[in-house]
């Protein structure tokens, strides 16, 4: 076959140029630290990095919609804590009215504090969370409680928040009706306006010793039910946000072993690579400069 000058020169120019090509590929891996970016770098490695790229954003959301559930269950694990607290001194004052020979004053004295303690549990009914009042269910953006201790918040908002834990649709959220009300019928609030009254009229004992403690020990034992399911929910949190973590370190690594550039081999081959490119531009630079007319004249 006879070898033109010009195919010498193309295939001159080609190999240079391709050698070119993989010194600039090899350039951008040291530089990003990455060894496959592209499909075009290796189709396989490529596909399965997209997709794990697309299930650690499914985990990140998981993740924030833990934090947010932590978030709720911290809050309602304070605020039952102080409902127990509060509770707990009703009754002492429930108990201490209840003393035939307390005089008018006493009582009205006894009044007064149930009245502050109302006052309480309104303040922590309407605990916001990032502008979100938690006790309020579907109506998150109205206080469900108004200033008089009136549940305002309506029946059809009784319902349960749920967010995505991976393979879980979680409930996490407890409402008035839960957190302040006798067995979900009767609040808190009007009982402890029975007591007020009860007191001030001066014949309370009946009232105080019976119907009272009996509500009071009612809303006692659904408020533990209520710490008891919070606490569940804090642990069970606690260990999806655990696999969350570890499946983004997981993936992360292995990520990193598919994609990342191995430094030190991608300097050496650079390196190499670098020298053969001197070389060939030298060599073809001879060579392309060489014409007919050098030719006959050897």
């Amino acid at each position: 076959m006879r070898i033109t000058h010009n195919m010498l020169h193309n295939t001159v120019l080609k190999d240079i140029t391709d050698t070119y090509r993989e010194v600039a590929k090899l350039h951008e891996q040291g530089s990003s630290g990455k060894r496959v970016r592209y499909p075009s770098d290796d189709a396989i490695v490529a596909t399965r990095a997209s997709n794990i790229g697309t299930k650690l954003r499914e985990i990140e959301q998981y993740q924030r919609n833990a934090s947010t559930v932590d978030t709720y269950i911290k809050h309602y694990d304070s605020i039952t804590d102080e409902l127990g607290a509060l509770a707990y001194r009703l009754r002492e004052l429930v108990v201490n009215g209840a003393n035939g020979t307390l005089t008018v004053h006493d009582r009205s004295t006894i009044a007064e504090e149930i009245d502050r303690i109302k006052d309480q549990f309104i303040q922590l009914a309407n605990t916001q969370v990032s502008g979100e009042y938690i006790f309020a269910g579907a109506e998150a953006r109205v206080a469900p409680v108004n200033a008089d201790g009136k549940i305002v918040m309506s029946a059809e908002a009784h319902v349960s928040k749920t967010v995505d834990l991976g393979r879980y649709r979680f409930e996490y959220n407890f409402t008035v009706f839960d957190a302040f009300t006798v067995n979900g019928n009767e609040s808190i609030f009007h009982l402890m306006d029975d007591l007020s009254k009860n007191l001030r009229e001066d014949n309370p004992k009946e009232y105080l010793n019976t119907h009272a403690l009996e509500k009071l020990d009612r809303y006692e034992a659904n408020l533990q039910k209520l710490i008891a399911r919070n606490g569940a929910n804090g642990n069970f949190v606690q260990m999806a946000t655990k696999r969350f973590d570890d499946s983004v370190v997981f993936m992360t690594e292995y990520l990193s072993k598919e994609q990342d550039a191995d430094f030190m081999e991608t300097y050496t081959n650079l390196s190499n690579l670098e020298a053969v490119l001197q070389a060939a531009m030298k060599t073809g630079g001879n060579i392309m400069n060489y014409s007919l007319v050098d030719y006959v004249r050897g």
